[in-house]
C-alpha cells in the first residue's frame, strides 16, 4: 500500500485512484476519509483521547466502588452492581441489535456515496430502541418484587432500574451512531467512564448515594449523545431514496444476529455476577465486582484501541482493502500486548495489596482477581477479532461463537458457584472469555485469512531482537 497523504485540493479523481478507493460511484458527492499509510499512526493518533477517557473511567470505576466500599461496605456495592447488571442488560436487549448495524451502517456509508441516507436511518433505529426499552421498562416496574426476591436489593433500586432503561438504551444507539460517523472526540465524551466520573462528582458535591447519582448522571451524558448525535447527522431531504441494502427490512435482520451476539455476550459478562446474587449474596458479589474491575485493567488499552479499529474495520472491508484490515489487525494487537502483558504482572505481583484499597473485606479476592486476570490476558492477545467478524460480515459466525460460550459459562457458573464460590465464578468466567478468544481468532484465520498467531509472533519476535 503506497503512502497516501491528504494534500489540499486533491480531486475525487485522484482519490479514486488510491489503493482501496478504486470504483467509487462517479456520479455520487463521496465523502472518503484519507487515511496514513502508517495505520499505527493513525491508530495511536486516534486512540489518544479514548486512552484518556478509558484511563478517567477505570479510575472512576474504582473511586465509586472506594467511596461504597470504603463508606458502606461490600454490601452495598453489590447492591449496586446488580442493579446495574440488570439495567445494563435491559438496555441491551431495547437497542435490538441497531447500535451495532449503525457503527456498521454509518460508517460504509461515509465511503459508498450515501450520506444523504444517515438522518433517515439514525431516526428509524432511534423509534425502535426507544419503543422496545419503554416495553422492557414496563416489565421491570412489574416484575420488582420478582427481582427483590431473585437477586435482592430493595424496592426503590428496581424502580430506579425500570426508569433507567430508556436512558440507557438511547445512550447507547447515539454513542455508537456517534463511533459509526468517525465523531470520535464526541464518541469519548459520552463514554461509560464519563458518566461514572459524574456519578463521582454528585456523590462528593451534591452528598448523593450512588443510585440516585448514577440516575443522574446517565439523564446529562444521554442528553449530550443525542444532542451530539442530532448536530452530526447531514441535514437532507426526510424523503431521500434509501438504497435497498439499508432498508428497514435489512436493518432488523442485520441487527438480529448482531443483538443475539451481544445478547449472548452480554449474558456472558454478567451471568457470573446474577449468579453470585441468587447463590450467595450481596457481600459476595461486592467482593467480586472489585475483583472483576481491578483485572479489567488489563484490556483497558485494549477497549480504547478497539472503539476506533471498528470502524476503521467496517469502511476497510466495505472499499475490499484487505491489506487495510491486515495491518490494521497487527497494530491493534501489538497495542494491545504492549500495555497488557505489564498490567498482568502488575497486578499478579500482589492481588491482595490492590483489593486492600477498597477495605480489608475485599482482600479476600485475591485468588479470584488472579484467575480473571488470566482470561483477560489471554482476551488482550486475541485482540480484536469479534470486531473484525462483526464488522465484515461474518455476524452469524461471532453469534455462534458467543452462543456456545455464554451457554457453557452457564452450566459452569451454576455448578461452580455453589461448591466455590467466587472463586468458582471467576474460574468458569476466564475459562469461557479463553474460549470465546480463541475460537473468534480460528474463525478470523479461516474466514479472512488474518491470523492473530501470526502477530504475535511477529511481536515477539521483535522485542526479542
Amino acid at each position: 500500500m503506497q503512502p497516501f497523504v491528504r494534500m489540499k485540493g486533491a480531486s475525487r479523481e485522484h482519490v479514486r485512484g488510491q489503493p482501496g478507493f478504486e470504483g467509487l460511484p462517479e456520479g455520487h458527492a463521496v465523502k472518503v476519509r484519507f487515511y496514513l499509510w502508517a495505520v499505527k499512526s493513525k491508530l495511536l493518533g486516534s486512540s489518544g483521547l479514548m486512552i484518556v477517557v478509558k484511563l478517567l473511567g477505570a479510575a472512576s470505576a474504582y473511586a465509586l466502588a472506594w467511596l461504597v466500599g470504603r463508606g458502606f461496605g461490600p454490601e452495598a456495592y453489590g447492591q449496586f452492581e446488580l442493579g446495574l447488571t440488570v439495567l445494563t442488560m435491559a438496555a441491551m436487549f431495547s437497542r435490538l441489535g441497531l447500535d451495532a448495524v449503525m457503527v456498521k451502517w454509518l460508517a460504509a456509508t461515509q465511503v459508498d456515496g450515501h450520506v444523504g441516507v444517515q438522518r433517515t436511518l439514525a431516526r428509524r433505529a432511534a423509534i425502535w430502541v426507544l419503543g422496545a426499552s419503554l416495553v422492557l421498562a414496563g416489565w421491570l416496574w412489574w416484575g420488582k418484587a420478582w427481582l427483590q426476591q431473585g437477586l435482592g436489593g430493595d424496592e426503590a433500586l428496581w424502580t430506579a432500574v425500570a426508569w433507567g432503561v430508556p436512558a440507557m438504551a438511547l445512550w447507547g444507539l447515539a454513542a455508537e451512531m456517534l463511533r459509526g460517523l468517525g465523531r470520535m472526540a464526541g464518541y469519548a465524551s459520552v463514554q461509560q467512564g464519563v458518566l461514572t466520573a459524574l456519578a463521582v462528582v454528585l456523590m462528593l458535591v451534591m452528598d448523593l448515594e450512588v443510585v440516585p447519582a448514577f440516575g443522574l448522571a446517565l439523564l446529562v451524558v444521554a442528553s449530550v449523545a443525542v444532542g451530539q448525535v442530532l448536530g452530526s447527522l447531514p441535514t437532507g431531504s426526510k424523503d431521500a431514496t434509501v438504497p435497498l441494502a439499508y432498508k428497514g427490512s435489512a436493518m432488523l435482520s442485520t441487527g438480529w444476529p448482531m443483538l443475539l451476539g451481544s445478547a449472548m455476550f452480554l449474558v456472558m459478562s454478567w451471568t457470573d455476577t446474577l449468579l453470585l446474587g441468587h447463590f450467595l449474596g450481596e457481600f459476595e458479589v461486592g467482593v467480586y465486582r472489585v475483583a472483576f474491575r481491578l483485572a479489567a485493567v488489563i484490556t483497558l488499552v485494549q477497549a480504547a484501541v478497539n472503539s476506533y479499529a471498528a470502524p476503521w474495520f467496517a469502511e476497510r472491508h466495505a472499499v475490499g482493502d484487505d491489506q487495510g484490515l491486515r495491518q490494521a489487525l497487527a497494530q491493534t494487537t501489538g497495542l494491545n500486548v504492549a500495555f497488557s502483558v505489564p498490567a498482568f504482572v502488575a497486578l499478579a505481583v500482589a492481588p491482595a495489596w490492590w483489593l486492600g484499597w477498597f477495605g480489608p473485606a475485599f482482600e479476600a479476592g485475591a485468588a479470584c482477581m488472579l484467575c480473571l486476570a488470566m482470561g483477560q490476558l489471554v482476551n488482550a492477545l486475541c485482540g480484536p477479532v469479534m470486531y473484525l467478524l462483526n464488522m465484515t460480515g461474518h455476524e452469524r459466525v461471532a453469534q455462534r461463537i458467543v452462543w456456545v460460550a455464554a451457554l457453557l459459562n452457564l452450566a459452569l457458573n451454576v455448578w461452580a458457584i455453589p461448591r466455590f464460590g467466587i472463586l468458582g465464578a471467576a474460574a468458569s468466567t476466564a475459562a469461557t472469555m479463553v474460549l470465546w478468544n480463541v475460537a473468534a481468532a480460528v474463525a478470523v484465520h479461516r474466514r479472512l485469512g488474518l491470523s492473530v498467531w501470526t502477530v504475535l509472533r511477529s511481536f515477539a519476535q521483535r522485542t526479542k531482537a
